[in-house]
Protein backbone atom coordinates (compact mmCIF):
# COMPACT_ATOMS: atom_id res chain seq x y z
CA UNK A 1 0.00 0.00 0.00
CA UNK A 2 1.68 3.69 -0.78
CA UNK A 3 0.74 6.59 1.75
CA UNK A 4 0.91 9.93 -0.64
CA UNK A 5 1.94 12.99 1.46
CA UNK A 6 0.64 16.00 -0.07
CA UNK A 7 2.58 19.25 1.65
CA UNK A 8 2.11 22.56 0.64
CA UNK A 9 3.57 24.43 -2.25
CA UNK A 10 6.06 27.33 -0.77
CA UNK A 11 4.68 29.26 -3.31
CA UNK A 12 1.94 29.87 -0.96
CA UNK A 13 4.27 31.36 1.33
CA UNK A 14 5.22 34.20 -0.74
CA UNK A 15 3.75 37.68 -0.08
CA UNK A 16 1.88 40.20 -2.80
CA UNK A 17 1.02 43.86 -3.24
CA UNK A 18 -0.43 45.31 0.35
CA UNK A 19 0.38 42.52 2.39
CA UNK A 20 2.15 43.81 5.72
CA UNK A 21 5.52 42.13 6.89
CA UNK A 22 7.40 42.81 10.00
CA UNK A 23 10.88 41.46 10.15
CA UNK A 24 12.33 40.82 14.01
CA UNK A 25 15.93 42.09 13.97
CA UNK A 26 18.12 41.78 17.52
CA UNK A 27 17.65 45.59 18.18
CA UNK A 28 13.69 45.59 17.57
CA UNK A 29 11.09 44.90 14.47
CA UNK A 30 10.86 46.92 10.85
CA UNK A 31 7.36 46.53 9.64
CA UNK A 32 6.97 47.06 6.03
CA UNK A 33 4.53 47.14 3.45
CA UNK A 34 4.90 45.54 0.30
CA UNK A 35 3.93 47.37 -3.01
CA UNK A 36 5.41 45.16 -5.60
CA UNK A 37 6.80 41.88 -6.00
CA UNK A 38 8.89 40.29 -8.78
CA UNK A 39 10.24 36.64 -9.16
CA UNK A 40 13.47 35.23 -9.94
CA UNK A 41 15.62 31.76 -9.33
CA UNK A 42 18.97 30.49 -9.50
CA UNK A 43 18.92 27.57 -10.80
CA UNK A 44 21.39 25.50 -11.02
CA UNK A 45 24.04 26.88 -7.91
CA UNK A 46 27.02 24.61 -8.21
CA UNK A 47 28.53 24.01 -4.81
CA UNK A 48 30.92 21.62 -6.29
CA UNK A 49 32.41 17.75 -5.92
CA UNK A 50 32.14 16.97 -2.02
CA UNK A 51 34.27 13.87 -1.21
CA UNK A 52 33.01 10.40 0.79
CA UNK A 53 32.73 11.38 4.64
CA UNK A 54 33.75 15.28 3.75
CA UNK A 55 32.74 18.58 3.61
CA UNK A 56 33.43 21.73 1.12
CA UNK A 57 36.63 23.52 1.82
CA UNK A 58 34.41 26.80 2.68
CA UNK A 59 31.73 28.18 3.06
CA UNK A 60 29.88 29.40 0.24
CA UNK A 61 27.55 32.74 0.09
CA UNK A 62 25.88 32.26 -3.09
CA UNK A 63 27.67 34.80 -5.22
CA UNK A 64 28.48 34.85 -9.27
CA UNK A 65 32.17 34.96 -10.72
CA UNK A 66 32.43 38.49 -9.23
CA UNK A 67 31.53 37.93 -6.32
CA UNK A 68 28.22 39.59 -6.33
CA UNK A 69 25.73 37.75 -3.82
CA UNK A 70 22.50 36.90 -5.15
CA UNK A 71 20.83 36.26 -2.12
CA UNK A 72 21.27 39.83 -1.06
CA UNK A 73 19.86 42.47 -2.26
CA UNK A 74 22.42 45.25 -3.99
CA UNK A 75 19.93 48.25 -3.53
CA UNK A 76 18.52 49.61 -0.08
CA UNK A 77 15.02 49.38 -1.26
CA UNK A 78 14.26 45.69 -2.37
CA UNK A 79 13.84 42.97 0.27
CA UNK A 80 14.46 39.41 -1.28
CA UNK A 81 12.34 36.36 0.20
CA UNK A 82 13.98 32.77 -0.57
CA UNK A 83 13.27 28.96 -0.56
CA UNK A 84 15.96 26.45 -1.49
CA UNK A 85 16.44 22.31 -2.67
CA UNK A 86 19.39 20.45 -3.38
CA UNK A 87 19.63 17.82 -5.85
CA UNK A 88 21.47 14.98 -3.77
CA UNK A 89 19.10 13.48 -0.80
CA UNK A 90 21.82 12.78 1.37
CA UNK A 91 23.58 15.95 1.09
CA UNK A 92 23.80 17.65 4.48
CA UNK A 93 23.32 21.39 4.11
CA UNK A 94 24.34 23.77 6.71
CA UNK A 95 23.69 27.12 6.87
CA UNK A 96 25.02 30.91 8.70
CA UNK A 97 23.03 33.73 8.69
CA UNK A 98 24.85 36.16 9.31
CA UNK A 99 28.08 34.35 8.02
CA UNK A 100 29.95 32.80 10.68
CA UNK A 101 27.10 32.89 12.55
CA UNK A 102 25.86 28.84 12.68
CA UNK A 103 21.99 28.79 12.84
CA UNK A 104 19.68 25.28 13.79
CA UNK A 105 22.37 24.56 16.38
CA UNK A 106 21.23 22.59 19.22
CA UNK A 107 23.86 22.56 22.16
CA UNK A 108 25.12 25.59 23.41
CA UNK A 109 29.01 24.59 21.94
CA UNK A 110 29.95 25.38 18.54
CA UNK A 111 28.51 22.97 15.88
CA UNK A 112 30.12 20.53 13.93
CA UNK A 113 29.53 20.09 10.16
CA UNK A 114 30.33 16.70 10.04
CA UNK A 115 27.53 16.30 13.18
CA UNK A 116 23.78 15.05 13.17
CA UNK A 117 22.20 18.38 14.42
CA UNK A 118 21.35 21.38 12.70
CA UNK A 119 21.04 20.82 8.35
CA UNK A 120 18.83 20.03 5.38
CA UNK A 121 19.34 17.40 2.80
CA UNK A 122 17.66 16.94 -0.10
CA UNK A 123 15.47 14.32 1.24
CA UNK A 124 13.84 17.04 3.19
CA UNK A 125 14.23 19.86 0.59
CA UNK A 126 14.29 18.46 -2.74
CA UNK A 127 16.00 19.89 -5.98
CA UNK A 128 12.41 20.41 -7.57
CA UNK A 129 10.72 20.63 -4.90
CA UNK A 130 8.17 20.80 -2.39
CA UNK A 131 10.94 23.19 -0.69
CA UNK A 132 10.84 22.72 3.22
CA UNK A 133 9.69 25.82 5.06
CA UNK A 134 13.01 25.03 7.40
CA UNK A 135 14.66 26.64 4.19
CA UNK A 136 12.80 30.13 4.30
CA UNK A 137 14.89 33.29 4.52
CA UNK A 138 14.53 36.72 4.45
CA UNK A 139 17.30 39.33 2.97
CA UNK A 140 18.06 42.42 3.11
CA UNK A 141 20.83 44.61 1.49
CA UNK A 142 24.09 44.04 3.16
CA UNK A 143 22.64 41.06 5.00
CA UNK A 144 23.25 37.57 3.46
CA UNK A 145 23.92 33.77 5.03
CA UNK A 146 26.41 31.14 3.86
CA UNK A 147 26.12 27.03 3.05
CA UNK A 148 28.28 24.32 3.92
CA UNK A 149 28.13 20.74 2.28
CA UNK A 150 28.75 17.58 4.21
CA UNK A 151 28.63 14.43 2.14
CA UNK A 152 28.14 11.39 4.97
CA UNK A 153 28.23 8.35 2.44
CA UNK A 154 31.30 6.38 1.94
CA UNK A 155 31.19 7.53 -1.82
CA UNK A 156 32.02 10.75 -3.20
CA UNK A 157 29.05 13.16 -4.54
CA UNK A 158 29.95 14.25 -7.98
CA UNK A 159 28.40 17.83 -7.96
CA UNK A 160 26.35 19.05 -5.29
CA UNK A 161 23.45 21.52 -6.79
CA UNK A 162 21.37 23.70 -5.08
CA UNK A 163 18.07 25.34 -6.78
CA UNK A 164 16.89 29.15 -5.20
CA UNK A 165 13.39 29.77 -5.94
CA UNK A 166 13.31 34.25 -5.06
CA UNK A 167 10.62 36.56 -4.87
CA UNK A 168 12.15 40.54 -4.76
CA UNK A 169 9.55 43.11 -2.92
CA UNK A 170 9.18 47.20 -2.93
CA UNK A 171 8.19 48.06 0.32
CA UNK A 172 6.92 50.87 2.39
CA UNK A 173 8.71 51.40 5.47
CA UNK A 174 5.29 51.86 8.41
CA UNK A 175 6.40 54.22 11.23
CA UNK A 176 3.35 54.45 12.72
CA UNK A 177 3.00 53.19 16.32
CA UNK A 178 -0.97 52.36 16.31
CA UNK A 179 -0.22 50.61 13.11
CA UNK A 180 3.10 48.50 14.03
CA UNK A 181 0.72 47.46 17.38
CA UNK A 182 -1.61 45.90 15.87
CA UNK A 183 0.38 44.43 13.50
CA UNK A 184 2.98 42.96 16.13
CA UNK A 185 -0.23 41.86 18.59
CA UNK A 186 -2.16 40.20 15.93
CA UNK A 187 -5.18 42.33 14.98
CA UNK A 188 -4.00 43.32 11.69
CA UNK A 189 -3.29 40.39 9.25
CA UNK A 190 0.65 40.41 8.40
CA UNK A 191 3.57 38.09 8.42
CA UNK A 192 5.92 38.18 10.78
CA UNK A 193 9.29 36.86 10.89
CA UNK A 194 12.79 36.40 12.96
CA UNK A 195 15.69 36.97 10.63
CA UNK A 196 17.74 34.10 11.28
CA UNK A 197 16.44 32.39 14.21
CA UNK A 198 16.34 33.33 17.38
CA UNK A 199 19.45 31.00 18.79
CA UNK A 200 21.94 32.94 19.66
CA UNK A 201 19.29 35.78 18.12
CA UNK A 202 18.11 37.14 15.35
CA UNK A 203 20.67 39.00 13.03
CA UNK A 204 22.00 42.45 14.07
CA UNK A 205 19.86 45.01 11.51
CA UNK A 206 21.96 46.87 9.24
CA UNK A 207 22.70 50.03 9.93
CA UNK A 208 21.19 51.59 7.36
CA UNK A 209 17.98 50.17 7.98
CA UNK A 210 18.10 50.49 11.55
CA UNK A 211 18.44 54.62 10.76
CA UNK A 212 15.30 54.31 8.98
CA UNK A 213 13.74 52.88 11.72
CA UNK A 214 14.92 55.12 13.95
CA UNK A 215 16.12 53.40 18.20
CA UNK A 216 12.89 55.10 19.41
CA UNK A 217 10.57 52.20 17.14
CA UNK A 218 12.88 49.69 16.80
CA UNK A 219 12.59 49.62 21.33
CA UNK A 220 8.81 50.34 21.10
CA UNK A 221 8.43 47.35 19.06
CA UNK A 222 10.47 44.86 21.45
CA UNK A 223 7.94 46.71 24.30
CA UNK A 224 4.80 45.71 22.13
CA UNK A 225 6.06 42.19 21.23
CA UNK A 226 6.97 41.54 24.85
CA UNK A 227 4.37 42.93 26.76
CA UNK A 228 1.39 42.26 23.88
CA UNK A 229 -0.33 45.59 24.32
Amino acid sequence: MYVSLLKESHENLFLREGYLLALQFQQGWAVFRLLGWEPSNVKPYSLGAVAATSNLASWDEIADAGGRRYLMPPEEHWIYHSFWGVNKPKARIFFQYPTRQDRWNLVAVQRTITGDVGYIDGEKSPYDGPFTPMSQIFTVHELYPAFQCYNPLPDAMDNVMLNFDIMRYSYMLIKDRNLIRDILTLKRPGRLHTVAGIDPQPARIPDWLSDLVGKDLLDYSKTVIEEGS
